[in-house]
């Protein structure tokens, strides 16, 4: 019997100790009121730029809270301010350039912090140098607006890139929605001011000009300044260097930005809208993981980008996964430029419902400069430009490439006729990539306008009933082996700088054996059986524009695959080239 007590006892224990420990934990949680501006319902402590010379003080004696409230963003050096090249040349080398001046909640500690409320004119700013173990932001029916272009409504930021000892987490907590509305950084020089002489080799011509003019936009700080900064460097590449940029200068170019890996997750739905460029930026790797929750990024520039060139740092973290039950990128079409979701390292798609959607000219729904892999989920992803999809994906995919017109319905029915998918956006586009679980080999036909009845995400239908339009065809059939696809039609992208597609000045080589590019002298050959190369007589029948018939134009030799109706799946990878309205011969 007291075996038994004993045993009872010690089972109590236990259970108080974890009860304890939860408890602890729960108390070690941050609850932030963006509304109220307070912190586990105690005020906020604030510093506003005229108590910059106490906040500092604070800042290097390691005694500011674990959540503490700035009115200026502070960059390690001094406040942030919002610097822009045209402003300098507008208004000269004197320009006054103004301190960002919103509510920024400002996070040094690892721990739980959960944000609920709303705010308008503030950010959220997570500061990682040093620290080890996780930072885990939870949203819970959490709005931030940033209410300025020129700083992101969260910022996760290290010196390091690469650095991993802090993991920062993003959740949006089960049964919640939750909006982040934000702008971005102007990239602020970190050329030392004394040093500038030495970077003028790196600019020609007007960017010259400007660079040897506006020396207070380019030599923000001096060299004992920028050791003290606290974001991470980044290097300017060709474009950034035409477009006058400084040749070290740090950005944070996304609604939501972080100089280090960052991860979302939770079941909850989160809302990413940028008011200037891109939507999710990191300089890291890009994780979205658990196969929940449901995300929508709008932005005027890439919705989901890792940024760090692998030429930038041999090191560096730069892969995109994705894994959620639910992800809509969309480029705003009143953007310069934008893919949907651009990875300079790899691409994975593992789960969940994707729709990529690009602005309309030279991008792709889908990117990545290291490969692509869809692994699971259900994709659609459209734009004018297409990068390769591995064959190494686990799931069946398609590239329907042609020409889309906006507001358009496309339909891909089975051989039984029923819905695979049917999909209307508000933009042209030239390539339409395709994946699902339940997409297997077999006979497909695809189907333009006609009407469609069911539920649909930004247009994309995976079931209902369709009334048939117009059949489609396409000329060739082929595999994913890598390189751009079909660009829209236009004029062509300009070349890379002092370029022009004109052959090169001087005499060309000379020709092999003589050769100078004129037919031999004499006769020509006999063609076989009396053909002269000429055209039958009669006019060709007239096709309506764009059409391309089943098996070719009559009386010509077919180099090419003819218009095929059955759009066949076979294996992993199918690339349908030459997507048009389908016309027999009949016609």
């Amino acid at each position: 019997m007291k075996k038994i007590y004993l045993v009872l006892g010690l089972l109590f224990l236990c259970a108080g100790g974890v009860l304890l420990y939860s408890a602890l934990v729960v108390s070690n949680n941050k609850y932030i009121d963006l509304g109220k501006l307070t912190v586990s319902n105690k005020s906020i402590e604030t510093y506003t730029i005229q108590d910059y010379e106490d906040f500092e003080k604070d800042y290097l004696n390691n005694q500011l809270e674990d959540v503490y409230i700035t009115k200026f963003l502070y960059d390690g050096a001094g406040p942030y301010k919002t610097y822009d090249l045209d402003d300098f040349i507008e208004n000269g080398n004197d320009y006054e350039v103004g301190v960002y001046d919103g509510t920024v909640i400002n996070i040094h500690d690892v721990g739980v912090y959960e944000f609920t409320g709303e705010l308008t004119g503030g950010m959220i700013a997570i500061n990682t140098n040093g620290l080890k173990g996780e930072i885990h932001i939870v949203l819970n029916d959490a709005i931030l607006d940033t209410d300025s272009k020129k700083v992101p409504a969260i910022y996760v930021y290290n010196k390091d890139i690469t650095y991993s000892d802090c993991t920062v987490v993003i959740e949006a907590k089960d049964g919640t929605a939750n909006t982040i509305n934000g702008g971005k950084f102007k990239k602020v020089s970190l050329l030392a001011s004394e040093e500038l002489d030495n970077y003028q080799s790196k600019y020609s011509s007007e960017q010259l000009t400007n660079y040897t003019t506006y020396t207070k936009y380019y030599g923000v700080y001096t060299k004992e300044q920028i050791e003290k900064i606290l974001f991470a460097t980044v290097t300017a590449d060709k474009e950034d260097l035409a477009d006058g940029d400084p040749y070290y200068y740090y950005k944070g170019s996304g609604a939501i930005s972080s100089d280090i890996d960052l991860t979302f997750e939770g079941k909850g739905s989160l809302t990413v809208l940028s008011k200037n460029k891109e939507g999710i930026e990191s300089k890291g790797h890009l994780t979205f993981s658990g196969g929940v929750g449901d995300y929508t990024i709008t932005s005027f520039d890439d919705c989901l980008n890792t940024t760090t060139d692998d030429s930038e740092n041999s090191n560096a973290h730069n892969d995109l996964t994705i894994n959620v039950h639910s992800l809509v990128a969309i480029v705003d079409l009143e953007a310069d430029e934008g893919d949907a979701i651009d990875s300079n390292g790899t691409l994975k798609i593992d789960g969940g419902t994707v729709i990529a959607i690009a602005k309309p000219g030279g991008d792709a729904g889908i990117d990545s400069e290291k490969g692509t892999l869809i692994n699971g989920g259900t994709v659609i992803a459209t734009g004018d430009m297409l990068d390769a999809i591995s064959n190494e994906s686990k799931q069946t995919f398609a590239v329907f490439n042609g020409k889309f017109l906006a507001n358009q319905l496309v339909a891909l029915l089975d051989s039984n006729d029923k819905v695979v998918f049917a999909y209307q956006t508000d933009r042209t586009y030239s390539n339409l990539v395709y994946s699902s679980s339940s997409f297997v080999d077999g006979t497909y036909h695809l189907y333009q306008d006609g009407s469609m009845e069911g539920n649909s995400d930004h247009g994309f239908y995976t079931s209902g009933t369709y009334k048939k339009g117009t059949q489609m065809g396409y000329t060739t059939i082929g595999n994913m082996m890598g390189g751009r696809g079909q660009a829209p039609e236009g004029n062509p992208p300009e070349r890379p700088d002092g370029e022009s597609g004109e052959p090169p000045e001087g005499t060309p080589p000379e020709k092999p054996n003589g050769e100078n590019g004129q037919p031999p002298e004499g006769n020509p050959p006999e063609k076989p059986n009396g053909d002269n190369g000429q055209p039958p007589e009669g006019n060709p029948p007239e096709r309506p524009d764009g059409e391309v018939p089943i098996g070719g134009m009559p009386g010509m030799e077919q180099n090419i695959n003819p218009v095929n109706a059955d759009f066949t799946i076979n294996g992993i990878s199918n690339v349908f080239q030459g997507v048009s309205k389908l016309v027999t011969n009949e016609e």
